[in-house]
């Protein structure tokens, strides 16, 4: 009886209101509904704001006419002090810690007076429309499926006729969503820099250049190599610049699209950007599409994408939503050795997927090479490379060793079989001849640069790959003489720990530019019986996950109140690494007897060896470095089972962060932060407490290279 009184409720309900409800899906009735149990306020314009059951109607002074209506305005996230606390003491140590920022975001959003306008499904106007949305799908959406946290930052600037930074550098927090939500009804009060008045119009211009200019400058801030980046740019027009510049249309879009290019070719390996044009069709965005293109022209990669969104939020919330993934996918990529440019990438490869994979390329070998790491160079080896041994050749190869007669050619598949972030392998094998009908011995895998900037370097290239490779199995040698300690130890079944020997090969090739060319050769390994894996990555990242953890605000806080002075001594100490020959031990909490009372070999995953091992090096080299991201093939059909491992990355740990050393092995190297992003993740296992692992070797850089010398002398082992 109450719903038919209420339809008898009287009300002029214009085109355009009528309209509004069919967008929004807003029935007549609850607009009757509103007038006669919902609660009014004079409101803009001699007009009534009327509020009933999450939604807002305008209606004209008569309270009769209805002018517009809209689902109320999103409420803001409920935060307790505790939060605050934490969010402001996250901002704090970012500011004074920049490594500790896993990205950045920059967000620009055109706060014209057009922005007002009333046209956006389910919101009141575009500009409320933008700031709930980027809330929603950038803040919201990442805290609840936890790919962001107080490591990532964001920035806000908003443009009009002038470009301000509203706030910069704010961790991704409840603390955030809010604040972004908060900026949906704020008048724009802009200082004019040339005279320092304060201007509190509503402008309709919107001049790119200026918030181009600041974007520019607040992505600088704080920036570093594992910085993932994001511009999120949002308009609903064309830009103004050139009537506010004095200078044609054409000239304007080439100062933009120059801005937009130095912003790409200065964070190339970081930056992900997104363009997009809100607003009706009619709308000239030309001019976002083509910086949008100049950017990535510059680049040499697709990172910025243009977005239309035709006056709805959620096509907007599409474009947000896609930023956060690629921004995500680019933290990945620099926690992985970083992401390769079309720019200097090399386009005379084909992969095996798309190709004859029978098709090869033969090449007269000229020099044969092994580098040694106490010379810290490349010298001359007149062996045979290490992978083209196999216990089926073995009588093949003595009295190849013994003539002193190897094969000198060497065959390169045509196509590739992989990538990496810096280099791409192919499947070789020695010859006899430039025929396949010659090749001899095992089956093995080269690799070579995949960037053309490289590529004059030849065997120098390989340089870090050799060194860490070597040190990493000369630590897996003593790791695997800890094994012995495990309970129930066996030499055929408890599990063993290698990297493959790799040497260089210089080959005659006359296409190449110099005519000479240098591949590393390693074994190949059986991918396809035993499946290739990554126990860990360089990042911190175990069994195949990529961690993004939140950073402990309690205890970086306190380490930034640490005496520089104290924080060297303890680093100096840690560092003396040829002392003597003395082994260090530290007893753990809990015995490593009453653990072997309780456990058996078969508790242990493959897994759980790896992670010791990582853990091991660590502790092994008086906590110096430590080998991680940790891939290849665990081999059961050997005796023992034996873990064949290549490519791992080693962060190495300086004396004092005063003369701290950077990646001294190699690209990967990630120094301190890379250690300390593999202690966030470690958890120890029995394995780490049964072998003790806090014993160090004082001695350990001279055994390594002790043993390598006498690696050589017999054939890496053959």
């Amino acid at each position: 009886m109450t719903d038919d009184k209420t339809s008898l409720i009287t009300i002029l309900s214009s085109d355009h209101g009528r309209l509004r409800r069919e967008q929004r899906d807003i029935r007549k009735r609850d607009l009757q509904k509103a007038l006669k149990y919902g609660s009014r306020q004079l409101s803009w314009g001699q007009r009534y704001m009327i509020k009933y059951d999450g939604i807002v109607f305008i209606t004209d002074k008569t309270c009769r006419k209805e002018v517009t209506a809209f689902p109320a305005p999103m409420d803001l996230a409920p935060v307790d002090d505790k939060s605050y606390t934490e969010h402001e003491g996250a901002k704090e140590v970012i500011e004074k810690k920049p490594e500790m920022c896993s990205s950045h975001t920059v967000l620009v959003i055109d706060t014209s007076g057009s922005m007002k306008t009333h046209d956006i499904k389910l919101h009141r106007d575009r500009q409320v429309a933008a700031f709930t949305t980027v809330a929603l799908e950038y803040v919201a959406e990442q805290l609840f499926n936890e790919s962001a946290n107080n490591r990532d930052v964001v920035s806000l600037i908003e443009f009009n006729n002038r470009a301000q930074i509203v706030f910069e550098r704010e961790p991704v927090s409840w603390i955030l969503f809010n604040k972004l939500l908060k900026r949906r009804d704020i008048e724009k009060r802009f200082v004019d820099r040339e005279y320092g008045r304060v201007t509190d119009s509503i402008h309709y211009d919107s001049n790119y250049l200026p918030a181009l200019e600041e974007a520019e400058k607040i992505l600088q801030k704080g920036f570093h190599d594992d910085c993932a980046l994001s511009l999120f740019f949002i308009s609903d027009g064309s830009p103004t610049d050139a009537g506010h510049l004095g200078i044609t249309p054409m000239a304007a879009g080439r100062m933009m699209k120059e801005k937009v290019s130095a912003i790409a070719v200065r964070f190339v390996d970081h930056i992900n950007m997104s363009f997009v044009g809100f607003g009706n069709s009619y709308l000239d965005f030309s001019s976002l599409e083509s910086i949008c293109k100049a950017a990535n022209e510059a680049a040499g990669i697709e990172l910025a994408t243009f977005f239309y969104c035709d006056k709805l939020a959620h096509s907007v919330g599409t474009a947000v939503t896609s930023l956060a993934s690629s921004t995500m996918l680019t933290k990945t990529a620099l926690m992985t050795g970083g992401r390769l440019t079309k720019k200097n990438m090399r386009t005379d490869i084909i992969s095996e997927a798309n190709t004859d994979a029978s098709q090869w390329d033969f090449f007269l070998i000229i020099g044969h090479y092994a580098y040694h790491p106490e010379t810290e160079d490349f010298v001359p080896f007149g062996g045979l490379p290490p992978g083209a041994f196999t216990e089926e050749n073995r009588e093949e190869v003595q009295t190849m060793i013994k003539c002193n007669a190897y094969p000198p050619w060497l065959a390169l598949n045509k196509a590739h079989c992989g990538t990496g972030a810096e280099r791409v392998a192919f499947r070789c094998q020695l010859a006899d001849g430039p025929t396949s009908m010659k090749f001899r011995l095992g089956h093995l895998v080269a690799k070579e640069t995949l960037r053309t900037d490289r590529i004059d370097e030849l065997i120098s290239f390989h340089k870090s790959f050799c060194e860490t490779q070597s040190l990493a199995a000369h630590l897996a040698n003593q790791f695997n003489k800890r094994l012995r300690g495990l309970p129930n130890y066996s030499r055929e079944t408890t599990p063993r720990v290698s990297f493959l020997k790799c040497t260089v090969l210089l080959l005659d090739d006359p296409q190449w530019p110099g005519g000479e060319r240098g591949v590393l050769v390693e074994k190949q390994l059986d991918t396809v019986k035993f499946g290739w894996r990554k126990w860990n990555n360089n990042f911190g990242g175990v069994d195949g996950q990529i961690m993004h953890r939140p950073m402990d605000v309690t205890y970086e806080l306190a380490q930034l109140h640490v005496p520089p002075t104290e924080m060297i001594e303890e680093e100096s100490e840690l560092d003396s690494d040829e002392d003597d020959d003395e082994d260090l031990f530290e007893t753990s909490s809990k015995s490593s007897d009453s653990i072997m009372d309780t456990c058996s070999e078969d508790q242990f995953s493959p897994s759980d060896y790896l992670q010791a091992f990582s853990h091991f090096t660590y502790l092994f080299t008086n906590k110096r470095l430590l080998v991680c991201d940790l891939q290849g093939v665990y081999n059961t059909d050997m005796v023992p089972p034996t873990f064949e491992l290549s490519d791992p990355a080693i962060h190495y740990r300086s004396k004092s962060k005063g003369s701290e050393k950077t990646m001294v092995y190699g690209r990967t190297d990630r120094g301190h932060s890379g250690i300390t992003k593999f202690f966030n993740t470690h958890k120890c296992t029995d394995i780490c407490k049964i072998l003790q692992l806090s014993q160090k070797k004082q001695k350990w850089r001279k055994e390594w290279h002790r043993n390598f010398t006498e690696d050589m002398k017999n054939n890496f082992g053959f």
